[in-house]
Protein backbone atom coordinates (compact mmCIF):
# COMPACT_ATOMS: atom_id res chain seq x y z
CA UNK A 1 0.00 0.00 0.00
CA UNK A 2 1.47 3.53 -0.27
CA UNK A 3 1.69 5.80 2.06
CA UNK A 4 -1.66 3.87 3.92
CA UNK A 5 -4.19 5.84 1.44
CA UNK A 6 -4.44 3.03 -1.28
CA UNK A 7 -5.46 -0.66 -0.97
CA UNK A 8 -5.26 -3.24 -3.95
CA UNK A 9 -8.66 -4.43 -5.28
CA UNK A 10 -9.63 -7.85 -5.27
CA UNK A 11 -8.13 -8.59 -8.62
CA UNK A 12 -5.14 -6.14 -8.26
CA UNK A 13 -5.61 -4.19 -11.18
CA UNK A 14 -7.70 -1.26 -9.12
CA UNK A 15 -7.00 0.87 -6.35
CA UNK A 16 -9.11 2.22 -4.01
CA UNK A 17 -8.84 5.54 -2.17
CA UNK A 18 -9.92 5.76 1.01
CA UNK A 19 -11.73 8.91 -0.68
CA UNK A 20 -13.49 6.54 -2.40
CA UNK A 21 -11.73 7.28 -5.75
CA UNK A 22 -10.74 4.32 -7.80
CA UNK A 23 -7.67 4.00 -10.23
CA UNK A 24 -8.49 2.63 -13.21
CA UNK A 25 -6.11 2.42 -16.55
CA UNK A 26 -6.76 2.30 -19.83
CA UNK A 27 -5.74 2.70 -23.55
CA UNK A 28 -6.22 5.82 -25.57
CA UNK A 29 -5.44 6.03 -29.16
CA UNK A 30 -2.73 9.01 -30.06
CA UNK A 31 -4.98 11.25 -31.71
CA UNK A 32 -7.39 10.73 -27.97
CA UNK A 33 -4.41 11.08 -26.00
CA UNK A 34 -3.03 14.20 -27.79
CA UNK A 35 -6.76 15.69 -27.68
CA UNK A 36 -6.71 15.12 -23.92
CA UNK A 37 -2.98 16.44 -23.48
CA UNK A 38 -3.99 19.56 -25.14
CA UNK A 39 -7.16 20.02 -23.43
CA UNK A 40 -5.55 19.83 -20.08
CA UNK A 41 -2.71 22.38 -20.84
CA UNK A 42 -5.30 24.70 -22.15
CA UNK A 43 -7.53 24.61 -19.31
CA UNK A 44 -4.49 24.66 -16.92
CA UNK A 45 -6.46 21.04 -15.46
CA UNK A 46 -5.89 17.83 -14.79
CA UNK A 47 -6.02 15.31 -17.29
CA UNK A 48 -8.20 12.99 -15.38
CA UNK A 49 -10.15 16.02 -14.20
CA UNK A 50 -11.28 15.91 -18.06
CA UNK A 51 -11.74 12.52 -18.15
CA UNK A 52 -13.66 12.35 -14.85
CA UNK A 53 -15.80 15.49 -16.53
CA UNK A 54 -16.39 12.73 -19.52
CA UNK A 55 -17.73 9.98 -17.85
CA UNK A 56 -19.93 12.23 -15.45
CA UNK A 57 -21.48 13.59 -18.62
CA UNK A 58 -21.41 10.81 -21.19
CA UNK A 59 -22.90 8.59 -17.90
CA UNK A 60 -25.74 11.58 -16.65
CA UNK A 61 -24.11 11.38 -13.15
CA UNK A 62 -24.93 14.86 -12.65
Amino acid sequence: MAKGREKPGPRGGTTTRKSGQVRKTFWLNDDEAEALRRAAFEENRPEASIVREMFRDYFELD
